[in-house]
């Protein structure tokens, strides 16, 4: 796979992350799952693609944007735009 077919494949599954952010923490077992498989994906091409360092926190912070929803909107907002200028 190339780094640019990964990068959309990245952006692919962070997008649907976005339509699945878990709203309890019995939601966030199974999305922290998801996030697993972007972060795997991440950890063998990030230097290849230029991930920003928001989008590893976005994936590991469920619990907080859960707790805190202005930290989860500020959280969410700075992600979209990361991705916005990455894609």
């Amino acid at each position: 796979m190339s780094a640019v077919d990964e990068k959309n494949l990245v952006l692919a599954c962070l997008r649907r992350l976005f339509e699945s952010e878990p709203a309890s923490v019995e939601q966030a077992s199974g999305w922290y799952q998801r996030a697993e498989f972007i972060k795997d994906v991440l950890r063998s091409v990030s230097y290849e693609i230029g991930v920003s360092h928001v989008i590893w926190h976005y994936l590991d912070d469920a619990d907080i944007r859960i707790r805190d929803p202005r930290y989860a909107e500020a959280q969410v907002l700075a992600v979209r735009q990361s991705i916005d200028e990455w894609a």
